[in-house]
């Protein structure tokens, strides 16, 4: 099969992601000058697109799509440990000649646009302004974590699940949300798939979603905030 052409970014002015994006919250001359760097490419789903403990070469942006990072110990076994969506960087650990804290595999298909680190460096683009808004970008990604972990301590796997599923459509900008395969959100919540299966059937029969088919259920968010909270819908 043969693969898609890379390409030149299209620009940031229309892209969705724009005010979640490293790139994109630059104003109009700094992105001008980032432009001839940043390539556009198509991010295959299961694709390893970030290896812990390597140091990347190139950073990484989400354009559309789903990515799972995944974390390693000292058992070198690589748990979920959140999932996230457009404008998440990856690799920007180079940028500051580190090592990858986390993996990171696409979860559905998608685009990133992409960077060297060297020829961003060698064209005096990673000043302190830039580093200001990489720190901005840690943050978020931080807040996004913290949100995972607290999502797993949550009681009770319906309650994790309901706030993995406003998480889910949040980051999919749309109340009709993807849902990933059970096996995912099992190992993200860390439990069984038949749980996960039993428990979307709970939430399906407390009104707090509606299911499409098997990929697909329009979100009830009030009814899920209720429901992650620990409390049952009136």
């Amino acid at each position: 099969m043969k693969s898609e052409p890379l390409a030149r970014s299209g620009g940031c002015t229309l892209c969705v992601g724009r005010q979640d994006c490293l790139l994109g919250r630059q104003n109009e001359e700094r992105r001008n000058h980032w432009a001839p760097l940043v390539v556009e490419r198509p991010m295959c789903k299961g694709e390893l697109l970030l290896r812990q403990g390597e140091t990347p070469h190139t950073f990484r942006i989400v354009k559309t799509g789903t990515v799972m990072l995944l974390c390693s110990g000292e058992d070198r076994v690589e748990r979920p440990v959140g999932l996230f969506g457009p404008g998440q960087p990856l690799g920007t650990t180079g940028l500051v000649q580190q090592a990858a804290a986390v993996s990171c595999r696409a979860l559905t298909a998608g685009r990133l646009c992409e960077v060297p680190i060297a020829a961003a460096s060698q064209q005096g683009l990673l000043d302190a302004v830039f580093m200001r808004g990489l720190a901005q970008s840690y943050a978020q990604t931080n807040a996004w974590l913290a949100e995972w972990a607290r999502i797993v301590r949550i009681r009770g796997v319906a309650g994790q699940l309901a706030a993995t599923l406003l998480q889910l459509a949040r980051i999919q900008r749309s109340s009709l949300v993807r849902l990933p395969s059970h096996v995912v959100l099992a190992d993200l919540l860390s439990t069984t798939r038949e749980t996960i299966a039993r428990a979307l059937r709970q939430l399906a029969l407390q009104q707090g979603l509606v299911r499409h088919d098997r990929w697909h259920c329009e979100i009830q968010r009030e009814v899920l905030l209720g429901l992650a909270g620990g409390h049952r819908p009136a």
